[in-house]
């Protein structure tokens, strides 16, 4: 089994890599750390989406980092 399986979250729930990985796009961060199999991931769930040859954040995206960011304040 890939060891990244171990790293990708299932159900509704960001695994932290995912959570990382999601935030680095809507950064617009110049060195992106994941391979494609993160970005395949983040599309399947509906975070991220390829738009001009670059990866954009969609609005279910947004929602999921705004989410997880105002959990991680409680």
């Amino acid at each position: 089994m890939d060891h990244q399986h171990f790293q990708i979250a299932h159900g509704r729930v960001m695994s932290d890599p995912e959570w990382i990985a999601l935030e680095s796009l809507f950064e617009d961060t110049k060195r992106f750390i994941f391979d494609d199999s993160m970005l395949t991931t983040l599309k399947r769930r509906g975070l991220a989406e390829p738009q001009g040859g670059r990866w954009r954040v969609t609005p279910h995206g947004r929602q999921a980092l705004t989410e997880r960011e105002r959990c991680a304040r409680r």
